[in-house]
């Protein structure tokens, strides 16, 4: 639950929150819908990456929330569950263990990452992808910790 006030009636408490500021609300959700509208990286990737960096900041409502432009393109539950031991499992791809890797780093040691990191995730993706992909990794990991930091709580069916 969240410590801030109730504010007017909204689908989630996410946007119950975040309404309290309409003015940004608005920006918000038309940045996040580029990522999965405009489709420059593949929406199973940036999602299992969102669901990864929700799992490694430990926020269950981000955890439990889906896409669904990434249901649509084929993300399975079976694939979300084998995300606990990603470089151990066989369910994901090179290019998704790639980003994994690079999605963790970005999260736990963002001064971390190396030309390396960048240039083996570049051999999967465009120059335009990987600025997409970097740009939605920092949507989620600073929206997973706004609602971390805010406690909003877990009724997101989104």
């Amino acid at each position: 639950m969240t410590w801030l006030p109730a504010t007017a009636a909204a689908a989630t408490s996410f946007d119950r929150v975040f309404g309290l500021r309409p003015d940004l609300y608005a920006d918000y959700r038309a940045f996040e819908s580029l990522f999965w509208s405009s489709r420059p990286v593949a929406p199973v990737l940036l999602e299992i990456c969102r669901l990864r960096i929700a799992q490694v900041l430990g926020c269950d409502p981000e955890q439990r929330r889906r896409c669904t432009a990434a249901s649509i393109a084929g993300l399975t539950e079976q694939k979300i569950s084998a995300l606990d031991d990603w470089p151990n499992s066989t369910v994901f791809s090179e290019v998704e263990r790639t980003c994994l890797a690079f999605a963790e780093k970005f999260v736990l040691d963002p001064r971390g990452v190396t030309d390396e990191d960048a240039a083996a995730v570049g051999a999967h993706l465009s120059p335009p992808a990987m600025v997409a992909f970097t740009e939605a990794l920092a949507l989620f990991d600073g929206f997973t910790r706004f609602r971390l930091i805010l406690g909003i709580g877990p009724d997101e069916a989104n």
